[in-house]
């Protein structure tokens, strides 16, 4: 004896199939949303916050070196005068700027290393940029990994501040990159900053010539 099938009534299956479709399009509309909206805004702020943990942790290893051996620091410049005592010239010591830079990138690469992986979650309706979505909704994860890779020069400027007065000064620009996990997936921020080193300010005469470390 053949058994009939049990078939849903022919207006509930168009009911179905019209929630079905509704669901599929609102997931795709979901979808779009994110990847043209939401996720450039994401990866903002995903680099904002980088940004702010690597660069306090960047200066605070600059400072703690620079306390601990102020003597490095103290002596990247040269300065020579003449036979009589006149003030002849600046000259940036080149073997101290290459032991005051290694010394640098070592702290912060150190410093780095022990920074603790951070994680951050951040509220979909913190995207939309309006006030009144802000913290709610599901969150995104961030997760910041403590695996960089550090790169720093030091740069030289000569800047006269007024009649007679000349600033000279040494910078440290430092470039960061250090690995995240947004959304599940791997990627890369990048981080630069630029941290004073030293600085000498003349009065007199402006001297007959400044000597830059090569």
């Amino acid at each position: 004896m053949r058994r009939k099938c049990k078939c849903l009534p022919h207006p509930i299956r168009r009911r179905l199939y019209a929630l079905i479709l509704v669901l599929a399009m609102l997931g795709g509309g979901y979808l779009y949303l994110v990847q043209t909206a939401f996720k450039p805004t994401l990866e903002e702020l995903a680099e904002y916050e980088c940004r702010a943990i690597v660069v306090k942790a960047m200066n605070q290893a600059v400072s703690r070196e620079m306390l601990a051996h102020p003597k490095l620091y103290e002596e990247l410049y040269l300065l020579e005068y003449t036979d009589d005592g006149g003030f002849l010239a600046v000259r940036a010591d080149a073997a101290a700027l290459n032991r005051a830079r290694s010394s640098l990138i070592q702290a912060v690469e150190d410093s780095l290393d022990i920074l603790e992986e951070t994680d951050l979650e951040i509220p979909y309706g913190s995207l939309t940029g309006i006030t009144a979505f802000g913290g709610l909704g599901p969150t995104w994860k961030l997760t910041l990994l403590p695996d960089a890779y550090v790169e720093g020069t030091l740069q030289e400027e000569v800047q006269s501040v007024s009649v007679n007065r000349t600033q000279y000064t040494i910078s440290l620009d430092l470039q960061v990159t250090i690995s995240m996990i947004l959304d599940g997936n791997t990627a890369t921020a990048q981080v630069s900053d630029r941290i004073p080193v030293a600085s000498l300010l003349l009065n007199g005469d402006t001297p007959t010539y400044y000597a830059a470390a090569q």
